[in-house]
């Protein structure tokens, strides 16, 4: 009869169970936000030049606003110069304040204002942007409907 250690009847330690730390996609796009802005911060001498720094290089989404309510979207490679910029161009006068959302790919630019312009009806955009033929869904359910119609006619024209 062999005899067993103490040490070998006791259940061997449990290894630690490692868990892999999700890796969260907070911070993937918005490489930084403010909140609501007055237009006048952008000719102001003590903030002009430190807005200009930080959002001269810095692609973007903005939105401009008339008092509560919001009036563009836009996109820009420039945010500083583009949002100063509508101080004098068609836009002015027209809106109060700005929000700036910096974007750190800036593929997706044309994609986010697309979306928030047809989320969101903005009196200052002349333009609604555009979604692929084959995304366009609308478009794919017409040409089910047309699909169904003829099946429809196919069958009126047999029973009468």
């Amino acid at each position: 009869m062999a005899i067993i250690s103490r040490e070998a009847r006791l259940p061997a330690p449990k290894k630690p169970v490692t868990t892999k730390k999700k890796r969260t996609t907070r911070g993937a796009l918005i490489k930084g936000m403010s909140r609501r802005l007055p237009s006048e911060i952008l000719d102001n001498p003590v903030f002009e030049q430190r807005l200009r720094a930080l959002l001269r290089k810095d692609a973007g989404i903005y939105a401009l606003y008339e008092h509560n309510k919001l009036y563009y979207v836009g996109l820009t490679r420039n945010l500083f110069g583009r949002i100063r910029w509508h101080l004098k161009d068609r836009h002015a006068g027209r809106w109060d304040s700005f929000v700036v959302f910096r974007i750190k790919r800036v593929g997706y630019l044309k994609d986010i204002e697309t979306l928030i312009t047809r989320i969101i009806d903005v009196p200052g955009n002349r333009q609604r942007g555009n979604v692929p033929r084959d995304a366009d869904i609308n478009r794919l359910l017409k040409g089910i409907l047309r699909d169904h119609r003829r099946e429809i006619r196919a069958i009126e024209k047999a029973i009468h």
